[in-house]
């Protein structure tokens, strides 16, 4: 496997930490206030969580998405800490407000994972 920076504040793949950490931390956060719609309890949202992201990484392994074991991991964790987070918070909002968290965070969600998207196409491209 080529070598990896520990860290890496672009879009490109870091060992531990890379941009996509904050798309699977919001995913995780969008997750979670999406049961205002589904009512589950605490322990389903974090099962549900826990397998859609083992389900997402290896999505992105099948599409051809290679990362190191240890960002693997991390994402998964990082997305469970989006979880907790809005789990955290969720209870201080209104419906309305868990609602409008919602929005809020599929915005942010979908924004991050089309910016890191078109990095990775620039960057293919330009290896070409």
């Amino acid at each position: 496997m080529r070598e990896l920076p520990p860290v890496s504040t672009s879009w490109s793949e870091g060992r531990y930490f890379d941009r996509w950490m904050l798309v699977h931390f919001l995913g995780g956060v969008t997750g979670a206030f999406s049961n205002v719609y589904f009512g589950l309890t605490i322990a389903r949202v974090y099962a549900v969580g826990a397998a859609l992201m083992v389900v997402w990484e290896l999505a992105e392994y099948a599409v051809g998405v290679r990362e190191s074991g240890e960002n693997r991991l991390l994402d998964v964790v990082v997305g469970l800490a989006g979880v907790f987070s809005a789990l955290l918070i969720a209870p201080s909002l209104t419906v309305t407000g868990q609602h409008v968290a919602f929005g809020v965070s599929v915005l942010a969600f979908v924004g991050g994972g089309a910016a890191g998207w078109i990095a990775r196409r620039k960057r293919r491209a330009a290896a070409r």
